[in-house]
């Protein structure tokens, strides 16, 4: 009895021993697991902190937050005028294959620089747009929109309730400030880095040479939206005499069918009595075009006169005339008025022929910068030793 007691007391001796030394290398277990994990963590932690910094790097670098951000706004436009590159021919073998895979990775890369690069020269470019109304302000919202980094303003009108049915910026609030104030804060909404020059000012037969020539260092295109003739005749002919690109609108009132617009050398318009009588003062009193031929002739797919290399947005849509006189355009615009008149003529307008004036002049202007097509006015050599015209002396 004695002995089998001793036993039992042996027995359990060794199994308190056992479970000691099970549960010591469980602990040493657990501890090494766990240290593990924490190890682990730590080191991916590290990573992600690693990676933020170096986002965080990226982010905060100026120059780069820009770049991104003007690539985001308007890297949709540089790749519609980026040259197209055909793909390479698909082969069925294997080797051939992963070759085309590499050459077409290689093409993305070059359209895309393509398309940076086009970017770049718009953001670089400099548009003035004369005239911010019913054409000119929808003109200059398209160009902002499409990335021309430096765009010149130039008006004195205000606006008022009668512009609320074709003008971009006429607005209830709007009315009564200055439109190109006003289409300055809705341009720099859309792009912020865009460099937006004000000109408060009126351009007429005394100062249109004067401002043509000290934007001309500058300016790339100008956009005429001017809708008085004696006005717009003085600004395309200063734009000709300094070889300053310009492109001209015609007039939209009494107009009903945007889709009779056209753009084309101001040569061959027709149908549009304010160029009419814009393309007569050029020819007669400024001396910069020789004499035209009859409007059936410059229809004619015949017809031999010499492009004037001035794009004109005009719409071949024909219209009644009230008034047709030597005085009146036919458009609500008397020859010898003034940009300070009453709102609205006696045909009527509608934003959406207005707005489509200036969408196709916006996109002849982005199209010249883009594919570097740029065409300076071609005026008789004669008129280089010319003066101006100043008011009084036209009649």
């Amino acid at each position: 009895m004695k002995k089998y007691r001793i036993l039992l007391v042996i027995i359990g001796i060794c199994q308190s021993w056992y479970n000691a030394i099970a549960a010591a290398g469980f602990l040493s277990l657990t501890r090494r697991t766990t240290n593990d994990v924490f190890n682990s963590s730590n080191k991916k932690k590290s990573d992600v902190a690693s990676k933020t910094t170096k986002t965080q790097r990226f982010v905060t670098d100026p120059s780069q937050i820009l770049s991104e951000d003007i690539s985001m706004r308007f890297s949709s436009v540089g790749r519609l005028f980026q040259p197209k590159e055909p793909l390479g021919d698909d082969n069925n073998d294997q080797e051939t294959g992963e070759t085309t895979v590499k050459s077409c990775s290689t093409c993305d890369a070059n359209q895309q620089q393509q398309s940076l690069d086009v970017l770049h020269k718009l953001s670089k470019s400099t548009v003035a747009i004369f005239g911010i109304g019913g054409v000119g302000s929808w003109a200059a919202e398209a160009i902002c929109r499409s990335g021309i980094g430096n765009i010149i303003l130039v008006d004195l009108d205000d606006i008022c309730t009668s512009n609320i049915n074709r003008q971009l910026h006429a607005l209830s609030s709007t009315v009564g400030q200055m439109k190109i104030d006003v289409m300055k804060k809705r341009l720099l909404e859309i792009n912020p880095s865009c460099n937006i020059t004000l000109i408060h000012d009126f351009v007429g037969q005394d100062n249109a040479d004067d401002i043509v020539k000290s934007l001309k260092p500058y300016v790339d295109v100008i956009l005429d939206a001017i809708d008085g003739t004696d006005e717009k005749t003085a600004l395309i002919a200063a734009a000709c005499r300094n070889y300053v690109t310009i492109v001209t609108c015609g007039g939209a009132a009494g107009r009903l069918d945007p889709t009779r617009i056209v753009c084309d050398d101001l040569s061959k318009s027709n149908q549009c009595r304010l160029l009419f009588w814009v393309k007569k003062q050029l020819r007669d009193k400024h001396k910069l075009f020789p004499k035209g031929s009859s409007t059936e002739k410059v229809k004619s797919k015949n017809s031999r006169t010499r492009p004037w290399r001035i794009w004109a947005v005009y719409s071949e849509e024909p219209i009644i005339q009230k008034q047709q006189d030597k005085g009146n355009s036919g458009e609500g615009i008397v020859s010898s008025s003034s940009s300070l008149r009453t709102c609205d003529g006696p045909l009527g307008t509608a934003c959406f022929v207005t707005g489509t004036y200036g969408f196709v002049a916006a996109s002849k202007v982005v199209s010249m910068l883009a594919k570097d097509e740029l065409i300076k006015p071609r005026i008789l050599k004669s008129a280089l030793f010319l003066k101006p015209v100043l008011q009084q002396e036209v009649f």
